[in-house]
């Protein structure tokens, strides 16, 4: 498996975000480039319209790859597709969170494209860490001082069984029109999640 870690242009403070973790490509959206460097991350790959950064980058080692910016796929968008293109099957987001409220949204359906493509999405920063499960069973280890919420992306989550957390479920299902999954707790080491058919939004969030 092939990881990428993604930066985004969201309004975040640097010095509180999760530690990065290793992976094959680093790349930048956009303004998505001042995190990195604020984090000491030296990319592989900027991509964008560069609305949002101010200025064309040069960045010594990296690509830099130009888009307009009338286009249907935000700049976030464009980095993902080229993770994917080189065979990148996890996704890690820094700076896709926090910001304008209508990105964030854009965000959440990413996860979904993503998982059309067969791949993995996560977005995170100081406060969220949040992916999609589309079907079958995961795994989620207790995050102290964290909630564990779960939110229909498609119309139904069907066949949906929790275990290991203060809200069980037992082949019940999840709306998209009713936030029956928020503010669960996972009490066990790990909370068991088996989806049998729908998307999933997975968030862990803290006060």
């Amino acid at each position: 498996m092939k990881r990428a870690v993604i930066f985004g242009g969201a309004p975040v403070d640097p010095a509180v975000q999760p530690p990065v973790p290793a992976a094959d490509l680093m790349l930048c959206a956009d303004a998505g480039l001042r995190l990195a460097k604020a984090m000491q991350i030296v990319p592989d790959q900027v991509t964008g319209d560069f609305d949002s950064l101010g200025y064309v980058p040069k960045e010594e080692g990296a690509g830099v790859a130009v888009h307009p910016a009338r286009k249907d796929e935000t700049d976030l968008i464009l980095s993902a597709e080229y993770a994917l293109a080189h065979g990148c099957t996890e996704l890690w987001f820094y700076g896709a969170l926090g910001g304008r409220l209508d990105h964030t949204m854009a965000n959440f359906q990413m996860l979904r494209l993503l998982a059309d493509r067969g791949a993995k999405g996560i977005l995170v920063d100081e406060k969220h860490w949040i992916t999609l499960q589309r079907g079958g069973t995961a795994f989620y280890p207790r995050r102290e001082g964290m909630y564990f919420s779960l939110f229909s992306l498609s119309e139904r989550c069907e066949d949906v069984t929790l275990e290991g957390v203060a809200y069980p479920m037992c082949h019940g299902s999840f709306s998209g029109s009713f936030p029956l999954g928020v503010s669960n707790e996972i009490l066990a080491e790990k909370a068991a999640v088996t989806v049998g058919n729908g998307d999933l939004l997975v968030i862990y969030a803290r006060d």
